[in-house]
Order: C-alpha cells, then sequence, then structure tokens
C-alpha cells in the first residue's frame, strides 16, 4: 500500500509535529509514503525516513495535487490539503482519509462540506495509533472500491 500524506500548513505547530509522529510511526510500520508539504523544516525532518519519499515543497492545493504520484489512498492533514483529497477523489477515484479537525469544522462553505461530504473516513491523529490508522487506510480503500462514484443518470 503506498499513502499520500499531504500537509499545507506553513508554521512549524502542534499540527505539524502531530504530522510529523504519524508519518515517523507508520515507517516504522514500513508503510510507504509519499509526502507534499509547505514547510521547508517539515520536509527536511522527514527526508531520512526510509519508507518516507519526500516531494519538493509546494505551496498550492493544486500544486500538490500535481505532484501526487498514483497512490492508494491520501490522507489530508489540514483544510487546505483537503482540497488535494477532494481533486483526487474526483479525477484518479482515490479515496482520501481526512483529520477529524477539518471535519468539525463548520460547513457553511460549499467547497468544504463538498470536501467532508466526499472524504471516505475522518480520523483524529492525535490519539489514533499507527497500526489503527493503517488499518484505518485499507477500510477506506475498500469501502471506496465497493462504493460507485459516479452513476449515469440519463437513460
Amino acid at each position: 500500500m503506498k499513502v499520500g500524506q499531504i500537509y499545507l500548513e506553513k508554521a512549524s505547530n502542534e499540527g505539524a509535529q502531530l504530522f510529523q509522529a504519524v508519518i515517523e510511526g507508520l515507517d516504522k510500520l514500513a508503510v510507504e509514503q509519499h509526502v507534499l508539504v509547505a514547510c521547508p523544516n517539515l520536509a527536511g525532518s522527514l527526508s531520512g525516513l526510509p519508507y518516507v519519499t519526500v516531494g519538493p515543497v509546494v505551496s498550492t492545493p493544486v500544486m500538490a495535487y500535481c505532484l501526487v504520484p498514483p497512490v492508494d489512498v491520501a490522507h489530508v492533514h489540514d483544510s487546505k490539503s483537503g482540497q488535494v483529497g477532494l481533486l483526487l477523489r474526483l479525477t484518479r477515484s482515490t479515496p482520501y482519509v481526512m483529520n477529524a479537525a477539518i471535519s468539525a469544522r463548520n460547513a457553511r462553505n460549499p467547497l468544504l462540506a463538498s470536501i467532508q461530504q466526499r472524504a471516505q473516513l475522518s480520523v483524529d491523529t492525535a490519539v489514533i495509533r499507527p497500526d489503527d490508522l493503517l488499518a484505518t487506510y485499507r477500510s477506506a480503500i475498500n469501502a471506496s472500491s465497493k462504493r460507485p462514484e459516479h452513476t449515469d443518470r440519463r437513460q
């Protein structure tokens, strides 16, 4: 399984520490990951992990989307990267998992509502263990393969 990990916050903060903990935990389980981040320091700290490929530092969701290689599932870690998840789902049928902090936000914004609606699952990375997160990714992939994404209603 290959997981795309996307975090587009530029500041090194608590969210960045949680993101790094997730990546390192999954790396210990030998999960292949492709990471796209906006913070150069975060990219540098993850580049030495054996199962992690760090892409170039990105600043926009469209740039991140263009640089995501084929992955089995994407994990979006902030609201900006939620747009990448939505694009992956709509154009490549790639399932995505989002952090609970994103899905807990008010969805008056139609774009945020669409991101939340199309996310396969929502997780709280502050409390989930890496092996449980891996099971969540597998569930997202399985659920995605069973759910038709588009039905042609013209008949």
